[in-house]
């Protein structure tokens, strides 16, 4: 079976590709995040995963795999003015609770954007996943409590869904896997237009 070079040392996203029998190897771009800053959030999660496909080209090369994937997430806090403020993974606790304190209570989206880089055309093509994510108000004891239970380390928004934040979100409006950080459907058909068959639909 023909395996893809994941550009991302996420490992929530290589169990997502494990889980639908796609083998990776896993390779951590060096990509400078901070030059995208400029862009609306929408615009940075896609522009972050080409820069880290085109990042992982020279190992892809070295190690034969045609095809390269990469994906990058924001959560995404609407500001009142069709603007968004974007958060990212928190510093330090202090950073994680700001966090968590904004989202009690709200209405936010995380927008994931997927890059695919094939080496056999040198075809760069890209996707993105837009998701409502409700979070219930949350007390200051549950805020720290949740705090302490470290799940907000390094990861967007200082949160994870499939941990104990789900506790406190009251409704998912779009992809579930993509909020994980990788959007499953997204995904497929980006795949499937690069020619890559998954294992069990590899006869279609």
């Amino acid at each position: 079976m023909e395996g893809i070079l994941l550009a991302s040392s996420s490992p929530r996203r290589r169990e997502l590709l494990s889980s639908v029998g796609i083998p990776s190897e896993v390779f951590s771009s060096d990509v400078d995040e901070s030059l995208r800053d400029s862009l609306p959030p929408s615009e940075r999660v896609v522009a972050l995963a080409r820069d880290k496909a085109a990042a992982a080209v020279p190992m892809a090369s070295g190690q034969g795999q045609r095809l390269i994937l990469a994906a990058d997430t924001l959560v995404c806090l609407p500001t009142g003015d069709a603007e968004e403020l974007a958060l990212g993974k928190p510093r330090d606790r202090g950073d994680a609770a700001r966090m968590i304190r904004l989202l009690a209570g709200r209405r936010h989206f995380v927008r994931t954007g997927v890059a695919l880089f094939d080496r056999s055309t040198s075809r760069m093509s890209t996707t993105r996943s837009d998701t409502a994510v409700d979070f219930a108000p949350m007390s200051e004891s549950e805020i720290e409590n949740y705090l302490g239970s470290g799940e907000w380390m390094g990861v967007a928004g200082a949160y994870r869904i499939q941990g104990r934040a789900s506790l406190f979100i009251d409704s998912v409006e779009g992809s579930w896997s993509g909020v994980v950080g990788l959007p499953m459907r997204e995904l497929y058909v980006i795949l499937r237009d690069a020619g890559y068959r998954i294992p069990a639909f590899a006869a279609l």
